[in-house]
């Protein structure tokens, strides 16, 4: 089965539209597999392409996969592709599309996500924290100095995306710690720690 049109349309309350047209070989007529993806369910997508990306540029890629309502989206290294298997009801659909593809059309995605994250009540102060997150020691040593840099800001894209989020939750923890004049080096920690579990999970033997 090859892709054709691979498709992701914003929507009203920030979702969006996954689209996927594709053929059978052997068979006629184009297939479809589709959903509708709440902005939660975007906010998903958004993060496995961000870190997927992300591990492809540094090193060989590992495994990864994400499932939402339905739909699950499995990276296969070895050709460099990704396994799409939607389910609805007793009806289940299969394709496959080289993972670039996807990247490319993602990543239009990633802006809108990045955007609505730094606009939020807590993104400036946590994209502040961000900036002041140092690589971890390691990073140059392993990467590069130019493959480093890019590491890292890939890393706090992903760290906003998941803090705002968190930060949006009603009665987030970390939500109380940026409001607290007293515990602003709280939530500075929160922030340090998940950018080093990140680093670690992306660039192994970073940390």
């Amino acid at each position: 089965m090859s892709a054709k049109i691979f498709s992701m349309e914003p929507r009203e309350g920030g979702g969006a539209r996954f689209v996927l047209n594709y053929k059978h070989i052997g068979r006629s007529g184009i297939q479809r597999i589709s959903c509708d993806l709440t902005q939660t369910d975007l906010l998903q997508m958004v993060l496995f392409a961000e870190a997927l990306n992300l591990r492809n540029r540094l090193g060989p890629p590992a495994a990864s996969d994400v499932a939402i309502d339905g739909l699950q989206v499995s990276f296969v290294p070895a050709q460099r592709e990704l396994i799409l298997e939607r389910q609805a009801g007793y009806s289940q659909k299969t394709a496959r599309m080289p993972v670039d593809d996807f990247l490319s059309e993602m990543a239009g995605m990633t802006d809108i996500c990045l955007a609505r994250a730094e606009t939020s009540k807590n993104g400036s102060a946590l994209k502040s924290m961000l900036a002041e997150c140092r690589p971890p020691a390691e990073f140059e040593r392993l990467l590069g100095l130019d493959l480093a840099d890019l590491a890292m800001h890939q890393l706090r894209e992903i760290a906003l995306l998941i803090l705002a989020q968190d930060a949006a939750t009603r009665g987030s923890a970390l939500a109380r710690k940026l409001r607290g004049k007293k515990s602003q080096d709280q939530a500075r920690e929160a922030v340090i720690s998940l950018v080093l579990t990140l680093a670690a999970e992306c660039v192994p033997g970073s940390t």
